[in-house]
């Protein structure tokens, strides 16, 4: 469910279109394509990831596997449209997804913890980074428990392709933190640290200044004490 269903997709879209699209899409993308722009937007800017060998051949194959499977009345949705009903996160699940995010828990393979460049509003201390969007509503923005799930499984943004590629996050680590998301997805999406981290860095400056000043005094006025004697001594007054 977090992406488009590709019933019809030989209708909606040209068969070259497809298949380019399917070999690279992020290049497609930076082409200024509108209909693969249009699709970013839809999708809150999830992109589909390239998938590893891919070809031209191969992404022609896949076109015709879905318009065969078009023709024998085959769809990639229930029949209600949506995910089957999932059971309530317990709050212990949760509690490790919050850990996992503000990286008092590692991830199992050393990933970056999320907080490094990410918010949710309910941080304490001096909140989360602000590199990348604040993640208060994510549960919502990515449609849910699958959209998370596809998201965090492979991540599609090159700054977070980067991060995790060699160090994939394991089931039960994508299962907490999309319980920490979801309990997350009705507070509010500022955080109240950003403030005091303003705050804090001008009074960490004045003190660094104050102490420059202390420790700097004394030899300023001895310089000048001797420089002044030596006029004296030659009879500068």
């Amino acid at each position: 469910m977090a992406g488009p269903d590709l019933a019809g997709m030989s209708d909606r879209r040209e068969r070259a279109w497809l298949v380019r699209f399917i070999v690279d899409p992020q290049a497609v993308i930076d082409s200024g394509d509108r209909t693969a722009r249009a699709l970013v937007q839809t999708y809150q800017g999830m992109v589909m990831p390239a998938i590893p060998d891919m070809t031209p051949e191969r992404a022609t194959a896949l076109v015709d596997y879905v318009r065969q499977q078009e023709g024998s009345g085959g769809s990639a949705k229930t029949a209600e449209g949506k995910p089957a009903a999932l059971e309530p996160f317990t709050p212990e699940v949760v509690e490790r997804g919050r850990a996992l995010f503000s990286g008092l828990a590692p991830f199992d393979a050393g990933g970056t913890a999320c907080i490094a460049c990410h918010d949710t509003g309910d941080l304490p201390g001096l909140g989360g980074g602000a590199l990348g969007p604040s993640l208060t509503h994510v549960f919502k923005r990515l449609g849910g428990r699958k959209g998370l799930e596809t998201w965090l499984a492979s991540p599609p943004t090159p700054a977070m392709a980067s991060l995790y590629r060699r160090r994939p996050l394991t089931e039960r680590e994508i299962a907490a933190l999309i319980a920490y998301f979801e309990d997350r997805a009705g507070g509010e999406g500022k955080s109240a640290a950003r403030g005091g981290f303003l705050l804090l860095g001008s009074g960490v400056t004045a003190l660094l200044l104050f102490g420059f000043h202390l420790l700097w005094r004394e030899r300023f006025h001895g310089v000048r004490a001797r420089l002044v004697r030596q006029y004296r001594t030659r009879g500068v007054q």
